[in-house]
C-alpha cells in the first residue's frame, strides 16, 4: 500500500479521478485514477492541499462510504469540500499548479482555449458520444462539434446545457459503456454541486 506523504498533488502528472472512498478499517481515503492507479491519503491536509481545479474534479467523481448515516470522518471531509467549492475555497488553502495543464476545451469555431461556453450553446443539441480511441467526448449541437478532453471540462457549460447532457444518453460502443457512464456521472455531479459555469461568465466564451 502506498501512502501519499506529499501534501501536494502534481497537476498534470496523474490521470483523472475515477472514484474515491473512505476506508474505515484503514482510516484512509482511497482514490482510484482512471489509469487504474490507486492512492491512499491518511490526512485531510494531504487532500486539502490539492489545487482548486483538482479538488473540483475530485468532488465530481463518485464517492463511496459505507457509513449510511453520512457521519464520520469521510463524510465530514466530503461535506466540507462541498462547502469550499461553493465559496471558491474561502477557508481552504489550496496548492498552486506545479506543471502546465492540459490545453483544455477549445471553441467549436476557433482554436483558442476558452474558460466557458456561451449560455445555451446546446439548445439545438443533437447527440454526444464517447470516443474510445482518444478517451474524449464529442458533443454535437447543430452543425458543429465540441471535443471535451477531460470530464471536469464539462464545468465549462452553463446549468441548462449540463442539464441537456444529463437528459440524453451518451453514445458509445457497447464495450466502452462503463467509460461513457463515468462522463454522465460527472455531469450529474456538476448539477448536484452547482459546479457549472457561473452567471457572471454569461455573454460568450472567455479566452
Amino acid at each position: 500500500m502506498g501512502v501519499i506523504s506529499s501534501h501536494y498533488d502534481e497537476v498534470g502528472k496523474k490521470s483523472e479521478v475515477a472514484c474515491w472512498r473512505y476506508e474505515h478499517d484503514k482510516e484512509m481515503w482511497l482514490i482510484t485514477r482512471k489509469s487504474g492507479h490507486r492512492e491512499y491519503y491518511a490526512k485531510e491536509s494531504q487532500l486539502e492541499s490539492w489545487t482548486k481545479t483538482d479538488l473540483k474534479s475530485l468532488l465530481c467523481a463518485p464517492y463511496y462510504d459505507p457509513e449510511l448515516n453520512q457521519r464520520g470522518r469521510g463524510w465530514a471531509f466530503h461535506s466540507r469540500l462541498e462547502r469550499e467549492v461553493k465559496t471558491n475555497f474561502a477557508t481552504m488553502k489550496t496548492a498552486e499548479p506545479t506543471v502546465k495543464r492540459n490545453p483544455g476545451v477549445r471553441g467549436p469555431h476557433t482554436k483558442r482555449t476558452i474558460k466557458s461556453f456561451e449560455r445555451g450553446i446546446l439548445k439545438n443539441f443533437k447527440f454526444w458520444a464517447y470516443d474510445p480511441k482518444i478517451a474524449e467526448v464529442v458533443i454535437v449541437p447543430e452543425d458543429q462539434s465540441i471535443r471535451i478532453p477531460n470530464s471536469y471540462d464539462l464545468m465549462s457549460f452553463h446549468e441548462e446545457d449540463v442539464l441537456i447532457l444529463t437528459n440524453h444518453q451518451i453514445r458509445t460502443n457497447e464495450k466502452y459503456e462503463e467509460c461513457a457512464k463515468a462522463w454522465t456521472s460527472v455531469a450529474a455531479n456538476i448539477l448536484t454541486h452547482h459546479l457549472f459555469a457561473p452567471d457572471q461568465e454569461q455573454g460568450g466564451p472567455q479566452v
